[in-house]
């Protein structure tokens, strides 16, 4: 079944009520909003399914968010979620131009990426994650290099000091970064402590940085932060945002550029 806007609406401003209060009567609630009881109970128990909340005995209990959980948002199948993520890497390669020196962080937009630069000539890249380096082989001719550090096991992406430090000691014309989600003052998000601190040194290695996600939740520090929205030149999402991660766009200087295919950008005025 559908639900509408409205109650999408509410079941958000449900969610960032019970957050700020920690507990609410389902009584308090509907006076709130000015709908039934019945209304209430039904947008909680959607709440709960979704692990925003937990209900007990007529009250609403709030529960940290978890990455990829998003209430305005349906899950979506993969298939969904894999061009999503290309087309986004689409509008990113566009930034890019001849001669420029690249830094790839590691994550599954920016590695789709690579491929849209095949035409570009002359790049030099950085990357951090084997598997970029193996599809940055098999699409470009551009001079390659990695970051070294170390290999955790079972992973294919490099981090630690020697990553930090080979990152930071580069000259970088552009950087492209992933954020899981970010917080409430506009600080990107990286599940990866580790990973966080390579994408530190890289913004502040780079002239330039674009950050790339699919569908970033809007959490209380639920991940590392590697930058804040307003230290960045552009950001590009697919549109299953919520209302309050729309509004940290502008009050960090980040102008909407809608693209095509629901696709969100975001860029400074000076972009």
């Amino acid at each position: 079944m559908l639900v509408s806007k409205s109650s999408l609406r509410r079941r958000l401003q449900i969610v960032e009520l019970v957050r700020k209060r920690g507990e609410v009567s389902v009584e308090e609630l509907s006076q709130v909003f000015d709908v039934s009881s019945v209304t209430i109970r039904t947008d909680l128990t959607y709440l709960e399914q979704q692990r925003y909340l937990v209900r007990s005995f007529g009250k609403a209990r709030y529960l940290s968010q978890r990455p990829g959980d998003n209430v305005l948002a349906p899950i979506a199948d993969s298939a969904t979620r894999k061009a999503s993520e290309t087309t986004i890497a689409r509008f990113a390669a566009e930034a890019v131009d001849d001669h420029e020196s690249l830094m790839m962080g590691a994550g599954e937009v920016v590695h789709r990426i690579l491929p849209f630069l095949s035409d570009r000539s002359n790049l030099a890249l950085l990357v951090q994650d084997i598997g970029m380096a193996q599809t940055a082989q098999r699409f470009l001719h551009c001079e390659l290099q990695l970051t070294g550090g170390q290999l955790e096991q079972g992973s294919s992406t490099m981090t630690g000091p020697d990553a930090e430090a080979s990152v930071a000691r580069r000259s970088i014309d552009l950087c492209f970064l992933e954020a899981s989600g970010l917080d409430r003052e506009g600080n990107l998000l990286c599940a990866d402590p580790a990973l966080a601190r390579v994408f530190q040194a890289a913004r502040q290695a780079a002239t330039r940085t674009i950050v790339v996600a699919y569908q970033p939740q809007l959490n209380e520090r639920d991940g590392e932060v590697f930058a804040n929205l307003a230290d960045i030149d552009a950001l590009l999402i697919d549109d299953g945002i919520d209302p309050p991660t729309m509004d940290l766009m502008p009050r960090k200087g980040l102008q909407l550029h809608r693209r095509e295919s629901g696709i969100l950008e975001f860029r400074q005025s000076t972009y």
